[in-house]
Protein backbone atom coordinates (compact mmCIF):
# COMPACT_ATOMS: atom_id res chain seq x y z
CA UNK A 1 0.00 0.00 0.00
CA UNK A 2 2.81 2.64 0.77
CA UNK A 3 4.19 1.89 -3.06
CA UNK A 4 0.25 2.23 -4.60
CA UNK A 5 -0.30 5.64 -2.33
CA UNK A 6 3.06 6.77 -4.04
CA UNK A 7 2.66 5.82 -7.28
CA UNK A 8 -1.28 8.12 -6.98
CA UNK A 9 0.66 10.46 -5.92
CA UNK A 10 3.49 10.28 -8.63
CA UNK A 11 0.77 10.05 -11.30
CA UNK A 12 -1.21 13.24 -9.67
CA UNK A 13 1.83 15.08 -9.98
CA UNK A 14 2.43 14.14 -13.35
CA UNK A 15 -1.14 14.75 -14.58
CA UNK A 16 -0.37 18.72 -13.38
CA UNK A 17 2.52 18.87 -15.43
CA UNK A 18 0.21 18.06 -18.62
CA UNK A 19 -2.84 19.67 -17.37
CA UNK A 20 -3.81 22.16 -20.44
CA UNK A 21 -6.29 24.12 -18.10
CA UNK A 22 -7.75 24.99 -14.85
CA UNK A 23 -10.02 22.23 -14.07
CA UNK A 24 -7.64 19.56 -15.08
CA UNK A 25 -5.27 21.08 -12.83
CA UNK A 26 -7.87 21.04 -9.92
CA UNK A 27 -8.67 17.01 -11.15
CA UNK A 28 -4.81 16.59 -10.88
CA UNK A 29 -4.57 18.25 -7.48
CA UNK A 30 -7.69 15.81 -6.00
CA UNK A 31 -5.51 12.88 -7.14
CA UNK A 32 -2.30 13.83 -5.62
CA UNK A 33 -4.16 14.57 -2.30
CA UNK A 34 -5.80 11.23 -2.47
CA UNK A 35 -2.23 9.35 -2.79
CA UNK A 36 -0.80 11.85 -0.16
CA UNK A 37 -3.61 11.65 2.50
CA UNK A 38 -3.76 7.52 2.29
CA UNK A 39 0.54 7.51 2.09
CA UNK A 40 0.07 9.95 5.36
CA UNK A 41 -1.84 7.46 7.43
CA UNK A 42 -0.17 4.21 5.91
CA UNK A 43 3.52 5.56 7.15
CA UNK A 44 2.48 6.88 10.30
CA UNK A 45 1.08 3.68 11.58
CA UNK A 46 3.43 1.42 9.74
CA UNK A 47 6.38 3.74 12.13
CA UNK A 48 4.55 3.45 14.91
CA UNK A 49 4.38 -0.57 14.96
CA UNK A 50 7.85 -1.16 13.80
CA UNK A 51 9.32 1.33 16.25
CA UNK A 52 10.12 0.64 19.96
CA UNK A 53 7.24 1.88 22.88
CA UNK A 54 9.43 4.11 24.33
CA UNK A 55 10.31 5.86 20.88
CA UNK A 56 7.39 5.76 18.82
CA UNK A 57 7.08 9.91 19.27
CA UNK A 58 10.32 10.14 18.39
CA UNK A 59 10.34 7.96 15.02
CA UNK A 60 7.41 9.61 14.04
CA UNK A 61 8.97 13.15 14.25
CA UNK A 62 12.34 11.78 12.67
CA UNK A 63 10.04 10.58 9.60
CA UNK A 64 8.46 14.51 9.95
CA UNK A 65 11.96 15.97 10.01
CA UNK A 66 12.50 14.60 6.87
CA UNK A 67 9.45 15.85 5.66
CA UNK A 68 9.87 18.93 7.01
CA UNK A 69 13.19 19.45 4.91
CA UNK A 70 11.39 18.41 2.06
CA UNK A 71 8.74 20.88 2.28
CA UNK A 72 11.56 23.91 3.25
CA UNK A 73 13.15 22.61 -0.21
CA UNK A 74 9.81 22.57 -2.29
CA UNK A 75 8.70 26.28 -0.52
CA UNK A 76 12.25 27.65 -1.77
CA UNK A 77 12.68 25.64 -5.39
CA UNK A 78 8.95 27.35 -5.88
CA UNK A 79 10.21 30.94 -5.08
CA UNK A 80 13.35 30.16 -7.56
CA UNK A 81 11.18 28.45 -10.42
CA UNK A 82 8.27 30.90 -9.37
CA UNK A 83 9.00 34.60 -8.29
CA UNK A 84 11.04 36.78 -10.84
CA UNK A 85 14.32 37.86 -9.48
CA UNK A 86 14.47 40.83 -6.73
CA UNK A 87 17.40 42.14 -4.46
CA UNK A 88 17.34 40.85 -0.84
CA UNK A 89 15.81 41.21 0.98
CA UNK A 90 12.46 42.12 -1.12
CA UNK A 91 13.09 38.41 -3.36
CA UNK A 92 15.82 36.19 -4.91
CA UNK A 93 18.70 37.74 -7.15
CA UNK A 94 18.69 34.74 -8.69
CA UNK A 95 15.05 33.47 -9.10
CA UNK A 96 14.08 32.33 -13.08
CA UNK A 97 10.83 33.39 -13.49
CA UNK A 98 9.60 36.18 -16.13
CA UNK A 99 8.62 36.73 -19.41
CA UNK A 100 11.12 34.02 -21.02
CA UNK A 101 10.20 31.57 -18.39
CA UNK A 102 6.58 31.41 -17.39
CA UNK A 103 6.33 27.62 -16.43
CA UNK A 104 8.09 26.90 -13.42
CA UNK A 105 5.23 25.56 -11.88
CA UNK A 106 5.31 22.54 -14.16
CA UNK A 107 8.70 21.71 -13.20
CA UNK A 108 7.53 21.86 -9.70
CA UNK A 109 4.95 19.26 -10.49
CA UNK A 110 7.23 17.38 -12.84
CA UNK A 111 10.05 16.67 -10.24
CA UNK A 112 7.46 15.63 -7.58
CA UNK A 113 6.50 12.70 -9.96
CA UNK A 114 10.47 11.87 -10.67
CA UNK A 115 10.98 11.73 -6.33
CA UNK A 116 7.99 9.66 -6.56
CA UNK A 117 9.44 7.29 -8.83
CA UNK A 118 12.31 6.95 -6.20
CA UNK A 119 10.70 6.77 -3.47
CA UNK A 120 8.28 3.28 -4.82
CA UNK A 121 12.22 2.14 -5.35
CA UNK A 122 13.22 2.60 -1.87
CA UNK A 123 9.82 1.71 -0.51
CA UNK A 124 10.62 -2.28 -2.10
CA UNK A 125 13.58 -2.19 0.94
CA UNK A 126 11.02 -2.24 3.85
CA UNK A 127 9.87 -5.06 5.89
CA UNK A 128 6.11 -5.78 6.42
CA UNK A 129 4.71 -4.96 9.89
CA UNK A 130 5.28 -7.98 12.00
CA UNK A 131 2.05 -6.90 13.82
CA UNK A 132 -0.21 -6.78 11.00
CA UNK A 133 1.64 -10.38 9.69
CA UNK A 134 0.24 -11.98 12.88
CA UNK A 135 -3.33 -10.24 12.61
CA UNK A 136 -3.22 -11.93 9.25
CA UNK A 137 -1.90 -15.55 10.41
CA UNK A 138 1.32 -15.06 8.88
CA UNK A 139 3.20 -16.20 11.81
CA UNK A 140 6.12 -17.71 9.93
CA UNK A 141 7.09 -14.29 7.76
CA UNK A 142 6.41 -12.21 10.87
CA UNK A 143 9.44 -14.37 12.90
CA UNK A 144 11.64 -13.77 9.79
CA UNK A 145 11.04 -10.06 10.06
CA UNK A 146 11.84 -9.28 14.03
CA UNK A 147 14.72 -11.79 14.03
CA UNK A 148 16.18 -9.64 10.79
CA UNK A 149 15.05 -6.64 12.82
CA UNK A 150 17.06 -8.39 16.01
CA UNK A 151 19.98 -9.29 13.96
CA UNK A 152 20.70 -5.08 13.31
CA UNK A 153 19.58 -3.97 16.59
CA UNK A 154 22.28 -6.43 17.92
CA UNK A 155 25.13 -5.01 16.45
CA UNK A 156 24.81 -1.39 18.19
CA UNK A 157 24.37 -3.15 21.59
CA UNK A 158 23.46 -6.65 23.31
CA UNK A 159 19.04 -6.80 23.42
CA UNK A 160 17.69 -7.29 26.80
CA UNK A 161 15.05 -9.79 27.49
CA UNK A 162 11.51 -9.32 26.91
CA UNK A 163 10.20 -7.55 30.25
CA UNK A 164 6.99 -10.31 29.38
CA UNK A 165 5.04 -12.60 26.92
CA UNK A 166 2.87 -9.70 25.18
CA UNK A 167 0.00 -11.11 23.54
CA UNK A 168 -0.30 -9.82 20.10
CA UNK A 169 -3.44 -8.82 18.17
CA UNK A 170 -4.45 -11.81 15.82
CA UNK A 171 -7.96 -10.73 16.32
CA UNK A 172 -8.05 -10.18 12.07
CA UNK A 173 -10.34 -13.24 10.22
CA UNK A 174 -11.23 -13.19 6.49
CA UNK A 175 -14.26 -10.47 5.68
CA UNK A 176 -13.69 -8.12 8.88
CA UNK A 177 -14.42 -4.56 7.98
CA UNK A 178 -12.21 -2.18 9.64
CA UNK A 179 -14.94 0.23 9.47
CA UNK A 180 -17.54 -1.75 10.95
CA UNK A 181 -14.50 -3.11 14.18
CA UNK A 182 -14.45 1.01 15.09
CA UNK A 183 -17.89 1.93 15.05
CA UNK A 184 -19.54 -1.02 16.71
CA UNK A 185 -17.08 -0.78 19.46
CA UNK A 186 -17.66 2.56 22.01
CA UNK A 187 -14.42 2.65 22.82
CA UNK A 188 -13.20 3.01 19.73
CA UNK A 189 -16.22 5.23 18.68
CA UNK A 190 -15.53 7.71 21.58
CA UNK A 191 -11.56 8.07 20.54
CA UNK A 192 -12.85 8.61 16.99
CA UNK A 193 -15.26 11.14 17.65
CA UNK A 194 -12.52 12.88 19.73
CA UNK A 195 -9.46 12.88 17.68
CA UNK A 196 -11.56 13.97 14.53
CA UNK A 197 -12.45 17.06 16.84
CA UNK A 198 -8.51 17.69 17.77
CA UNK A 199 -7.08 16.96 14.14
CA UNK A 200 -10.59 19.33 12.48
CA UNK A 201 -10.28 22.47 14.84
CA UNK A 202 -6.26 22.20 14.62
CA UNK A 203 -5.68 21.81 10.99
CA UNK A 204 -7.91 25.09 10.90
CA UNK A 205 -4.85 26.67 12.61
CA UNK A 206 -2.16 24.75 10.56
CA UNK A 207 -3.96 25.38 7.16
CA UNK A 208 -4.92 28.75 7.75
CA UNK A 209 -1.37 29.57 8.45
CA UNK A 210 -0.07 27.55 5.67
CA UNK A 211 -2.41 29.57 2.96
CA UNK A 212 -2.96 32.63 4.84
CA UNK A 213 0.21 33.99 6.42
CA UNK A 214 1.42 35.54 3.40
CA UNK A 215 -1.93 37.55 2.62
CA UNK A 216 -1.32 38.85 7.00
CA UNK A 217 1.91 39.99 5.91
CA UNK A 218 0.67 41.77 3.10
CA UNK A 219 -2.12 43.45 4.38
CA UNK A 220 0.89 44.39 7.32
CA UNK A 221 2.32 46.71 4.11
CA UNK A 222 5.14 43.82 2.74
CA UNK A 223 4.57 43.51 -0.94
CA UNK A 224 3.93 39.51 -2.34
CA UNK A 225 7.44 38.84 -2.76
CA UNK A 226 8.55 40.13 0.51
CA UNK A 227 5.95 38.37 2.12
CA UNK A 228 6.53 35.09 0.47
CA UNK A 229 9.89 35.41 1.59
CA UNK A 230 9.32 35.97 5.42
CA UNK A 231 7.06 33.32 5.22
CA UNK A 232 9.85 31.31 3.44
CA UNK A 233 12.26 32.03 6.16
CA UNK A 234 10.20 31.11 8.79
CA UNK A 235 9.15 27.74 7.43
CA UNK A 236 12.81 26.64 8.88
CA UNK A 237 10.43 26.53 11.52
CA UNK A 238 9.26 22.91 10.56
CA UNK A 239 12.64 21.59 10.90
CA UNK A 240 12.54 22.97 14.34
CA UNK A 241 9.33 21.89 15.65
CA UNK A 242 10.30 18.16 14.21
CA UNK A 243 13.66 18.13 16.12
CA UNK A 244 11.97 19.69 19.52
CA UNK A 245 9.57 16.48 18.75
CA UNK A 246 12.63 13.94 18.04
CA UNK A 247 14.01 14.62 21.19
CA UNK A 248 11.23 15.39 23.80
CA UNK A 249 7.92 14.15 21.85
CA UNK A 250 8.23 10.71 24.46
CA UNK A 251 9.30 12.39 27.22
CA UNK A 252 6.04 14.51 27.78
CA UNK A 253 2.57 13.25 27.72
CA UNK A 254 0.83 13.35 24.28
CA UNK A 255 -1.89 15.57 25.60
CA UNK A 256 0.59 18.37 26.81
CA UNK A 257 2.12 19.31 23.43
CA UNK A 258 -0.93 21.12 22.20
CA UNK A 259 -1.43 23.24 24.47
CA UNK A 260 2.87 24.25 24.49
CA UNK A 261 2.29 24.31 20.58
CA UNK A 262 -0.54 26.90 20.65
CA UNK A 263 1.46 28.79 23.39
CA UNK A 264 3.86 29.26 20.72
CA UNK A 265 2.16 30.21 18.17
CA UNK A 266 0.43 33.10 20.16
CA UNK A 267 4.22 34.26 20.73
CA UNK A 268 5.06 34.48 17.18
CA UNK A 269 1.49 36.22 16.40
CA UNK A 270 2.88 38.86 18.96
CA UNK A 271 6.31 39.14 17.88
CA UNK A 272 5.68 39.77 14.35
CA UNK A 273 2.63 42.33 15.38
CA UNK A 274 5.12 44.35 18.12
CA UNK A 275 7.93 44.05 15.25
CA UNK A 276 5.77 46.63 13.01
CA UNK A 277 7.62 46.64 9.35
CA UNK A 278 10.81 45.14 11.03
CA UNK A 279 11.58 42.75 8.62
CA UNK A 280 14.51 40.95 10.69
CA UNK A 281 11.77 40.78 13.48
CA UNK A 282 9.13 39.50 11.28
CA UNK A 283 11.56 36.68 10.18
CA UNK A 284 11.94 35.46 13.81
CA UNK A 285 8.51 36.08 14.10
CA UNK A 286 7.49 34.18 11.44
CA UNK A 287 9.93 31.12 12.48
CA UNK A 288 8.44 31.13 16.13
CA UNK A 289 4.64 30.99 13.94
CA UNK A 290 5.74 27.74 11.88
CA UNK A 291 7.23 26.44 15.04
CA UNK A 292 4.53 26.28 17.36
CA UNK A 293 1.35 25.78 15.01
CA UNK A 294 3.11 22.19 13.68
CA UNK A 295 4.76 21.28 17.17
CA UNK A 296 1.76 18.96 18.30
CA UNK A 297 1.53 17.16 14.88
CA UNK A 298 4.44 14.73 15.10
CA UNK A 299 3.27 14.15 18.29
CA UNK A 300 -0.50 13.77 17.96
CA UNK A 301 0.48 11.52 14.64
CA UNK A 302 2.15 8.56 17.16
CA UNK A 303 -0.77 9.77 19.73
CA UNK A 304 -3.64 8.64 17.05
CA UNK A 305 -2.02 5.42 16.02
CA UNK A 306 -1.97 4.03 19.57
CA UNK A 307 -5.25 4.92 19.98
CA UNK A 308 -6.40 2.07 17.44
CA UNK A 309 -6.01 -1.91 17.41
CA UNK A 310 -3.72 -3.62 15.05
CA UNK A 311 -6.78 -4.81 13.05
CA UNK A 312 -8.09 -1.40 12.02
CA UNK A 313 -5.40 1.19 12.90
CA UNK A 314 -4.77 2.22 9.28
CA UNK A 315 -8.30 2.85 9.31
CA UNK A 316 -9.06 4.46 12.23
CA UNK A 317 -5.85 6.99 12.23
CA UNK A 318 -6.57 7.68 7.87
CA UNK A 319 -10.37 7.83 9.14
CA UNK A 320 -9.25 10.93 11.94
CA UNK A 321 -6.86 12.51 10.21
CA UNK A 322 -8.82 12.54 6.93
CA UNK A 323 -11.89 13.87 8.02
CA UNK A 324 -9.77 16.50 10.66
CA UNK A 325 -8.66 17.74 6.72
CA UNK A 326 -12.03 18.98 6.50
CA UNK A 327 -11.15 21.53 8.75
CA UNK A 328 -8.38 22.70 6.73
CA UNK A 329 -10.39 23.65 4.08
CA UNK A 330 -12.26 26.04 6.16
CA UNK A 331 -8.99 27.13 7.40
CA UNK A 332 -8.07 27.92 3.56
CA UNK A 333 -11.58 28.69 2.27
CA UNK A 334 -13.23 30.93 5.03
CA UNK A 335 -10.95 31.91 8.12
CA UNK A 336 -7.78 32.79 5.41
CA UNK A 337 -9.84 35.77 3.45
CA UNK A 338 -10.91 36.66 6.67
CA UNK A 339 -7.23 38.06 7.45
CA UNK A 340 -6.76 40.85 5.22
CA UNK A 341 -9.41 42.89 6.55
CA UNK A 342 -8.23 42.84 10.61
CA UNK A 343 -5.46 43.81 11.95
CA UNK A 344 -2.36 41.79 12.39
CA UNK A 345 -2.69 41.11 16.02
CA UNK A 346 -6.52 40.35 15.41
CA UNK A 347 -5.58 37.98 11.95
CA UNK A 348 -2.90 36.09 13.78
CA UNK A 349 -4.82 35.45 17.16
CA UNK A 350 -7.72 34.24 14.84
CA UNK A 351 -6.02 31.89 13.13
CA UNK A 352 -4.09 30.71 16.62
CA UNK A 353 -7.40 30.12 18.48
CA UNK A 354 -8.26 27.15 16.76
CA UNK A 355 -5.46 25.94 18.18
CA UNK A 356 -6.45 26.81 21.97
CA UNK A 357 -9.75 24.64 21.37
CA UNK A 358 -8.14 21.86 19.83
CA UNK A 359 -5.40 21.91 23.15
CA UNK A 360 -8.81 21.98 25.04
CA UNK A 361 -10.70 18.88 23.38
CA UNK A 362 -6.96 17.02 23.51
CA UNK A 363 -6.84 17.12 27.10
CA UNK A 364 -9.67 14.28 27.49
CA UNK A 365 -9.32 10.84 26.09
CA UNK A 366 -6.72 8.17 27.65
CA UNK A 367 -2.85 9.11 27.90
CA UNK A 368 -0.76 6.12 25.35
CA UNK A 369 2.78 7.34 26.38
CA UNK A 370 4.84 4.28 26.47
CA UNK A 371 2.32 1.96 26.89
CA UNK A 372 2.00 -0.80 24.85
CA UNK A 373 -0.41 -1.13 21.82
CA UNK A 374 -2.24 -4.25 23.33
CA UNK A 375 -3.09 -2.25 26.58
CA UNK A 376 -3.86 0.87 25.11
CA UNK A 377 -6.08 -1.13 22.33
CA UNK A 378 -7.50 -4.29 22.70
Amino acid sequence: MLMVTMALTGLGSLYNVLAPDYTQFVIARIVTGMGIGADLAIVNTFVGEVAPRRSRAKFTSLIFIMSAIGALLGIWLGLILTTPAEPWPHGLPFAQAGAGFESGWRWMYGLGALLALVAIALRFELPESPRWLVGQGRLDEADRVVADMEAKASRHAPLAEPEADVPVDAHVGKGTVPFRELFSNPTYLRRILLLVSVWFVGYVTVYGFASGFTSILAARGYAPPDAGLIVAVGAFGFIGCATISAVWGDRLDRKLWLPIAAAVTFTGGVVIAAGGDNRPIAFVGAFIVFLGFNLWVPVTYARSAENFPTRARTTGFGLVDGVGHLGGGIGVLIIAPLVPKMSTLGALSLVSSFLVVAAVIGLFGIETRNRRFEDVSP
